[in-house]
């Protein structure tokens, strides 16, 4: 099995190229896929994290709609919204063996910039509907498109639930989508959320024997 993500708008890639990254943890249809891509115009570069890739795209979309739906009240908060989901949804990715590069590199940020930028992309119109009062019944309708985040953000706030992290804006996302949770409710819930810190990760001196080891072994 073989996963392909990355900002990949389609009439971009026919007349333009683009980029992308196949992920497999079958190294040789990782490679046959990148020469395959490669040889169309289109960069792609291989992976080993197909459970990163498949987050980072979900994570993408979740946020691209979350931007939408708090852009009304500046780009700040919109940027916020954004941000707090991708630290979540990273947050599940990691604790299932996902590679921050997959989040980090074309298949998260680099597809979140593309779709943020791009004047038809389905989630963050999606999302401006959201924001704007519109039951997420009717958004498909209006947009004339399925919406994947409409469908993809309650089951990563219940798996996020089920894993026991923290992720108050994918929660509150996915209670506006169901209805549950009003729009200024939502603008209020980006605005104050705080994330947790991040992680020092310090160097730790070796203990006495590991450094009598040190001193003791043959230099090469």
């Amino acid at each position: 099995m073989a996963v392909i993500g990355g900002p990949a708008h389609a009439d971009e890639l026919v007349h333009d190229g683009g980029a992308l990254v196949a992920a497999s943890t079958d190294e040789d249809l990782a490679g046959m896929l990148a020469h395959l891509f490669t040889r169309g115009g289109v960069i792609c570069e291989m992976s080993n994290d197909p459970l990163g890739v498949e987050y980072a795209g979900a994570a993408k979309n979740a946020a691209a709609l979350a931007s939408g739906a708090t852009e009304a009240q500046g780009l700040n908060a919109a940027g916020a919204a954004a941000g707090h989901i991708f630290q979540e949804i990273w947050r599940l990715a990691e604790s299932q063996g996902g590679q921050p590069e997959s989040m980090i590199g074309l298949a998260g940020t680099g597809d979140l910039v593309a779709t943020a930028l791009a004047p038809g992309s389905r989630n963050r119109r999606a999302g401006e509907l959201l924001g704007s009062g519109v039951p997420a019944a009717e958004i498909a309708e209006r947009i004339g498109q399925a919406v994947e985040a409409l469908e993809s953000v309650p089951m990563l706030a219940k798996a996020l639930a089920d894993a026991g992290i923290d992720a108050p804006v994918t929660s509150g996302l996915s209670e506006l989508i169901s209805g549950e949770l009003s729009v200024d409710r939502w603008i209020a819930l980006v605005r104050t959320s705080v994330p947790p810190p991040a992680l020092w990760r310090r160097r730790v001196r070796p203990g006495f024997w590991a450094r009598l080891r040190a001193r003791l072994s043959p230099q090469r």
